[in-house]
């Protein structure tokens, strides 16, 4: 019988015992640290690593499986990374938050480089030593195979079931607009004497579509003819109707552009002629006009308007002396030029 011999039994007989000794160790010591992983690319950081290559490599260098789902993990890992303010790097901040929601600590991480993969291996060292401080890191490889993990494996989402689509958003449509005004009005042509002046109120109501409307009236002061027999005052005042076809609003200032009618009287009186020469009679005109509102304050704005008028029936005033000579004293101008400013309220 061959026997082996004193040494090496007793060599056998000490490994045996060390291993039966280092065997209810390993039972007893607590399971390797886990934590779940947040990563966000801040804009301009798209190229940058994924979290799922993330992960993957700092597996690797755990050498397991190391992050599990955020309700699961010892420790949660919050990290972001984006281009440094000069544009000439990039920053990666980790947030460290216990099992309690306790923050545990913050680290920042820069590089000064174009390529922001150049910051990948400091990533993942420092994730590593933060999921577990006391392990034995394998070095960082070239080529990186996966490492399965449970916590970073995303079923593909669920079809979202008929009754949840929502159909598209619909903008609300325009609201109408709604204003008045009131100013001063001139004009060449309307009354005796060339220039006349007066007063005028308007409204304007644009819908969301279409052509908007305007209506006022306008009130002009008398105007006095001196002859050698009588001193005759002439009185005008009338309303109007207009439609603007084009009528556009840009950064709180609008261009119209509209035809009106107008229609009203203009009176005339001399108390040194006979009554029979105290008369009133009716005018009719056919108006063009171009208007910018401008608001400055809120609701309220600033109109200009530009305007021709033509006179449908151009009425010939005039009077017979006792000495029965005929004295002409005013007929209107075949196109009358008016301009008006007013000041004015307008809503919404």
């Amino acid at each position: 019988m061959i026997r082996a011999p004193r040494s090496l039994a007793i060599s056998a007989l000490a490994a045996a015992s060390i291993l039966a000794v280092d065997e209810p160790a390993r039972a007893d010591a607590p399971p390797p640290r886990t934590s779940s992983l947040a990563w966000v690319r801040l804009p301009g950081a798209e190229a940058c690593v994924d979290m799922r290559q993330l992960a993957q490599a700092v597996e690797l260098r755990l050498g397991r499986p190391a992050f599990v789902a955020p309700t699961r993990g010892d420790i949660a890992i919050e990290a972001r990374i984006g281009p440094t303010q000069d544009a000439d790097g990039w920053r990666a901040t980790i947030t460290v938050v216990d099992a309690t929601g306790q923050l545990a600590g913050v680290r920042e991480l820069q590089i000064d480089k174009q390529d922001c993969r150049s910051i990948d291996d400091e990533l993942e060292l420092v994730m590593a030593l933060l999921i577990d401080p006391s392990a034995a890191l394998a070095p960082p490889v070239i080529a990186r195979e996966p490492l399965v993990s449970q916590a970073i494996v995303l079923a593909p989402p669920l079809p979202a079931p008929a009754a949840m689509v929502c159909p598209p958003l619909v903008p609300p449509p325009d609201p109408w607009r709604v204003g008045v005004e009131a100013g001063p009005i001139g004009s060449v042509g309307l009354l005796p004497g060339g220039v006349g002046a007066g007063v005028q109120l308007r409204a304007h109501v644009a819908p969301p579509r279409g052509p908007s409307f305007e209506l006022g009236g306008s009130f002009w002061l008398d105007r006095t003819v001196h002859t050698t027999h009588a001193d005759p005052a002439f009185s005008l005042a009338y309303g109007w109707l207009a439609v603007c076809p084009v009528d556009v609003e840009v950064r709180g200032s609008a261009l119209s552009a509209c035809v009106a009618a107008q229609l009203g009287s203009l009176g005339v009186s001399a108390p040194a002629l006979p009554s029979v020469f105290h008369q009133e009679q009716l005018v009719f005109s056919l108006a063009a006009e171009a208007r910018l509102r401008r608001r400055f304050a809120g609701p309220l704005f600033a109109g200009l308007g530009v305007g021709l008028a033509v006179p449908t029936v151009r009425d010939r005033f005039y009077f017979t002396d006792p000495a029965g000579a005929r004295h002409d004293v005013f007929q209107a101008a075949p196109i009358a030029a008016l301009l008006d400013l007013g000041l004015g309220l307008e809503l919404p």
